[in-house]
């Protein structure tokens, strides 16, 4: 697995059982990768079989054959390059002149990734330590390559890895919690008459936006671990993820509330604070605590929201649509603002009806 930074993310020492069983297979990995390469005549001592081992051993089984795979082909790719260097050159200075430029453009090829360092430091001990007789070196090495990868994947796959689950369920919960608090503290700030505060929004829209990264790598890493995991053949009718379409519907809302309370917090203060009637603003001030609501409501780990708070949204709606279209000496600036507001709040209303959980039907508007 990897986090958002392509950086490779291992079980958390906390974490005692994953960390534990991925020590205990490495472990034993390097070691039977080790014992049978020795078993092959000509294999003393074959050091290349225990490191490419370890690259067999991965938290995930997918990842643990993608990177064995990519350690592998950079490996062939060094002793590709390695051998006519060392015909040509031996071990000298020259060799080394020439291997290493070009082992280090080959290592940039995107497939390899971060496994691309094993062509210079393959191509550099074909050539330093394979003497006169560079392609006698290479040739076992690039079995105990072939046997210690097949070895890790063997026992990777034989031992299923942790299945992360749960890390999406709760990430979830976290954005729909704080989405709904943006909510919460908009209507606060829209019903009060003093300017808002908006550092305080923009804290809790960057802490959304956080959240919702956070429930995309959740759910990569919980897929990634699924992928050719015995375990999950297993277990499947007891996955608690949630499904993929309930949480695109959690996306678009926390997108589309953080687009309203912008939008909201701008209109609503300064010089632009004006546009918003007295009655609008009580008015739109429920929508945003009724979508809140709903909002929180859609927690995968929560109960589905109830018919009162699906009520509450629609008529608050209406009503809300109601005071922004009645009063014609309203200003041109009021109206656009109000209406403005009404789109987007029923915007959101929408999106909180793709998941199944709040059907389009119930959220209809027609007041």
């Amino acid at each position: 697995m990897s986090d958002r930074n392509g950086r490779t993310a291992l079980p958390k020492p906390s974490e005692v059982g994953p960390y534990l069983q991925l020590v205990c297979k490495a472990t034993g990995a390097a070691a039977v990768a080790w014992w049978l390469a020795r078993l092959v005549p000509g294999h003393p001592q074959p050091i290349f079989a225990a490191l490419a081992a370890l690259l067999g051993v991965y938290p995930t089984v997918a990842r643990s054959l993608r990177q064995g795979l990519r350690y592998a082909v950079g490996f062939l790719l060094g002793v590709l390059v390695g051998v006519p260097v060392s015909l040509l050159f031996g071990p000298t200075i020259w060799g080394i002149l020439v291997v290493v430029p070009v082992t280090l453009v080959v290592a940039a090829w995107p497939k390899l990734s971060g496994q691309g360092v094993q062509v210079p430091f393959t191509a550099l001990f074909v050539v330093l330590a394979g003497g006169s007789a560079p392609v006698s070196y290479a040739v076992p090495r690039l079995g105990d390559v072939a046997i210690g990868v097949a070895t890790g994947l063997v026992i990777n796959a034989a031992l299923p890895p942790t299945l992360y689950r749960e890390e999406t369920r709760n990430a979830a919960d976290r954005l729909a919690e704080r989405t709904a608090d943006l909510l919460r503290a908009t209507a606060e700030e829209v019903r009060h008459s003093e300017p808002p505060r908006p550092e305080a929004g923009t804290g809790l829209a960057l802490a959304v936006h956080h959240s919702t990264l956070d429930v995309v790598h959740a759910h990569e890493v919980a897929a990634e671990s699924h992928r050719f995991n015995a375990r999950s053949l297993l277990t499947r009718r007891r996955d608690p993820r949630p499904a993929h379409k309930t949480l695109e519907a959690l996306y678009a809302a926390a997108e589309q509330a953080r687009v309203l309370a912008r939008e909201a917090q701008r209109i609503s203060s300064g010089r632009d604070r004006s546009p918003l009637g007295d009655g609008f603003r009580e008015e739109f001030t429920e929508v945003l605590e009724a979508l809140a609501d709903l909002v929180s409501a859609q927690r995968p780990s929560g109960p589905r929201p109830s018919e009162e708070q699906v009520e509450r949204a629609r008529t608050s709606y209406c009503k809300l649509r109601d005071t922004a279209v009645e009063s014609p000496e309203k200003s041109p600036d009021q109206r656009l603002a109000e209406t403005q507001l009404c789109a987007l709040a029923l915007q959101l209303l929408f999106d909180l009806g793709h998941d199944g959980a709040v059907t389009p039907e119930q959220l209809g508007v027609s007041c």
